[in-house]
């Protein structure tokens, strides 16, 4: 199977996709202490919003299921520690696992065998 881009990164096993607008991240349980955020989607460029930085990606497909986002700037100073050892170990990517409606289910891996943390990305607009 393929992943096909029509309107935003879509998966096309699932029927799941990033269409335009606002999304929240929510993490799992045990990844709650995360820094909480929202982004928006316009196409393949994804802008971090609510957030101390304000980044912007490009979504780049990588895979049935998985994507990266790549910066558009290279700043890596609003990393934490934990995070910039983690991305100097591989490059990491999402895996959606799941979706419903307007909620992707991911996993965020550094590689295969790591999983950084995951939750779900949900539409609020």
């Amino acid at each position: 199977m393929t992943i096909g881009i029509t309107y935003g990164f879509k998966i096309s096993e699932n029927n799941c996709n990033f269409e335009n607008g606002k999304y929240k991240v929510v993490y799992d349980k045990m990844f709650t202490e995360y820094p909480k955020f929202e982004f928006e989607v316009n196409g393949l460029n994804l802008t971090e919003i609510n957030s101390k930085s304000n980044r912007s990606y490009k979504i780049e497909e990588i895979g049935e299921n998985n994507f990266q986002l790549k910066p558009l700037d290279k700043k890596t100073d609003s990393l934490t520690e934990f995070q910039k050892k983690l991305t100097s170990q591989g490059k990491p990517y999402y895996e959606i696992t799941n979706c419903k409606k307007d909620t992707l289910e991911f996993i965020m891996r550094v590689n295969l065998h790591v999983i950084s943390h995951s939750g779900k990305f949900v539409r609020i607009d």
